[in-house]
């Protein structure tokens, strides 16, 4: 582990992103010596500054000059003036999954993939390990509630950690164990098509040693077509299916002092069948009902009694940003939820469904052209189930626009549903136009992977004011 030599000047480029500040958090729970840059304040970097680690906002070549090692995230472009010094200077310089590669290599670890549901996942299963006293470290693409961090360095022999496949280096992490949530059409702008994405997730599969093993959601199709390829592999499968080894019985939701849990049986049949009754988790949907079972897989394939699942997913506190409660006031509830996939935002809106007795009013910023582009007709009517809709504004996440493919056409599409549809500006204006749609009993929902996440709170606050007046 020379490279992670702690007398070096580790610096990072994008500091402020959630994998990087995860990483650079944990190297300096570990004693390394971190600073780093980005281009503009967010929480991630409050919290880093807080902690002590250095941080300069805006990039500067003069920056890195002291630095013994670099490195830097996939939003990183090659013409980023750090970055071009870094290289001048002859620095050693690596991805953000090359040195998450490097600290994996400490401990055994679990790594978390699929197109969605890793955040979630990754957080279920540190809480898992953490009630069975093994003291994780956790590496993590959210905010986990109970940390009110995304990462943790633990004393115990395991790392968690979540695989991010949008750039194929997924494959390079040394996992000892991984899970495989679901594969769909995503970032193909990296891939090029479907095809290679499958491959990259058989590969980082197949990248698991003989004393491991794979946990695999056999309910989507696409996961469970690799099984086939794992054959010299140890698989555990998991889904509602009844052929998988893990699957819930008697699914339900219940409320608890204002609290909504799903409440299942989960039978295992791996090695021999148990049944754990009585499971209770503070998260809905049946696309976390899956994330809990794969959590479930790993935590009883690593000894966890049944009293210590069932503690642990009791007391789970969820994640930031996943079905997010902003606000609750009078008869309305007001969500904030990271969804910025077709898959992710029907999957949501089933969920706020479950639970809303009026109207769903949905407000969305589409995350990345590329990704408007690819898929464009999937989004068209992956807002079935609301009843008003707002569109924003593209967040172009540094991507240069398209013509063809704007908020504004969106909209368009989606009107020929009947829909009530509208696009909006992300301005503080769209609060007088949603309340003019809230009634008694309706529920408000903000979807995407921007900065809408802030456009929530302040229309919970927009509420609190306009409660006040009343």
């Amino acid at each position: 582990m020379q490279i992670l030599n702690k007398s070096k000047k580790i610096y990072f480029i994008g500091i402020g992103g959630i994998g990087m500040s995860g990483i650079a958090e944990i190297l300096y729970s570990m004693g390394f010596n971190i600073s780093g840059s980005d281009t503009q304040e967010n929480n991630n970097i409050s919290r880093l500054k807080k902690l002590g680690i250095k941080v300069k906002i805006g990039h500067n070549k003069k920056n890195i000059i002291e630095s013994d090692l670099v490195v830097y995230s996939s939003a990183i472009k090659k013409e980023n003036v750090e970055l071009k010094k870094a290289k001048s200077l002859n620095l050693p310089i690596l991805k953000r999954a090359k040195i998450l590669a490097e600290i994996m290599k400490l401990k055994s670890s679990i790594t978390i993939a699929g197109s969605h549901g890793k955040t979630t996942t990754t957080s279920i299963i540190a809480c898992l390990l953490e009630e069975g006293k093994l003291d994780p470290t956790v590496i993590n693409g959210g905010i986990i509630n109970k940390y009110g961090t995304n990462a943790k360095l633990g004393k115990g022999k395991w790392i968690v950690a979540e695989a991010d496949e949008s750039d194929g280096s997924f494959i390079f992490l040394p996992s000892t164990i991984c899970l495989i949530n679901n594969i769909d059409p995503e970032h193909l702008d990296f891939y090029k098509n479907f095809n290679k994405l499958k491959e990259s997730f058989l590969l980082y599969a197949r990248h698991v040693p003989f004393f491991g093993f794979i946990s695999l959601c056999i309910d989507h199709k696409n996961v469970k077509s690799l099984v086939k390829s794992l054959a010299d592999k140890t698989v555990v499968s998991y889904g509602f299916s009844n052929e998988a080894n893990v699957h819930p019985i008697n699914v339900k939701i219940n409320e608890i002092k204002g609290i909504y849990y799903s409440q299942f049986d989960v039978r295992i049949n791996f090695k021999k069948i148990r049944i754990i009754k009585g499971v209770k988790i503070p998260i809905l949907g049946d696309h976390n009902i899956r994330n809990t079972l794969g959590a479930i897989s790993i935590g009883v394939n690593l000894g966890l009694k049944n009293q210590q699942i069932k503690s642990a997913l009791k007391k789970f506190k969820g994640v930031k940003r996943r079905f997010t409660l902003v606000l609750k006031i009078n008869k309305n509830k007001v969500f904030d939820d990271y969804a910025h996939h077709p898959k992710e935002i029907i999957a949501t809106l089933e969920t706020l469904k479950k639970i809303t007795p009026g109207k769903i009013i949905a407000i969305h910023e589409p995350h990345r052209y590329s990704r408007l582009k690819e898929l464009y007709n999937e989004f068209t009517s992956s807002f079935d189930d609301s009843h008003v809709l707002f569109i924003l504004p593209v967040y172009p996440a540094g991507e240069k626009k398209l013509k063809n493919y704007t908020s504004q056409k969106l909209v368009s599409s989606i009107q020929k549903n009947n829909k009530e549809v509208f696009f909006s500006e992300s301005n503080k204006k769209i609060f007088d136009k949603i309340y003019k749609f809230l009634k008694p009993d309706d529920n408000v929902i903000f979807l995407g992977a921007g900065p809408i996440t802030k456009l929530a709170y302040e229309f919970g606050d927009y509420l609190k004011n306009k409660n006040n007046k009343i």
